[in-house]
């Protein structure tokens, strides 16, 4: 054999050595970190995919958020995929149909800490948690301002109620003492006309 050809079958084994180590290389740290290596986007963590999701779905109309919420629920349910409650999480700041915040915190709070090292992700999580708790709690105060605008409406309905009665009561009285009087009038005016005869 000539040298030329052993410099190629050379390079040839080093190449394929090459090729599978690096096959084998990315396939433990896909294998490791599934999220860091997919190609599907909602899987993704990563802040600039999150910020771009974000901003896509405040700009399409409200049903197409529900059915991309819905999509990403399903999605959810066959694989507890870090980045899929990421983006339920920025979803869900936009629309109802993403869940309930309570389970979308909760998710938040299971995703290992590896996962979220970078500061970058770690502030945008820690923003839209605090906006989360917000909007959960919003709905409970609505409620308490509704429910006491509601009694405050009907303790004074229930005083008009009590005062109305009363003046009801008086009219009624002077009513029968007018028609009381009108009739005295009139069995007067016969009682005299009678005389008059």
């Amino acid at each position: 054999m000539s040298l030329i050809t052993l410099q190629r079958i050379g390079l040839m084994f080093t190449l394929a050595l090459m090729s599978g180590c690096t096959q084998t290389h990315s396939s433990y740290w896909q294998n490791r970190f599934p999220t860091h290596f997919n190609n599907d986007p909602y899987t993704q963590i990563d802040v600039d995919e999150l910020l771009s999701f974000g901003a896509n779905m405040a700009n399409v109309p409200a049903a197409s958020r529900a059915e991309l919420c819905k999509s990403l629920l399903m999605r959810q349910k066959s694989s507890q995929d870090a980045g899929i409650q990421l983006h339920l999480m920025v979803g869900r700041l936009l629309s109802d149909s993403c869940g309930s915040i309570p389970g979308i915190l909760e998710g938040i709070r299971s995703i290992p800490a590896d996962y979220l090292s970078d500061t970058r992700l770690q502030r945008l999580v820690s923003i839209n948690t605090e906006a989360l708790k917000r909007m959960e709690n919003t709905p409970e105060k609505r409620n308490r301002v509704e429910r006491n605008s509601n009694r405050a409406k009907s303790v004074s309905q229930s005083k008009n109620a009590k005062e109305t009665k009363p003046i009801n009561q008086d009219e009624n009285r002077l009513l029968r003492e007018k028609l009381e009087a009108i009739r005295s009038m009139e069995k007067q005016l016969d009682e005299s006309g009678d005389g008059i005869q």
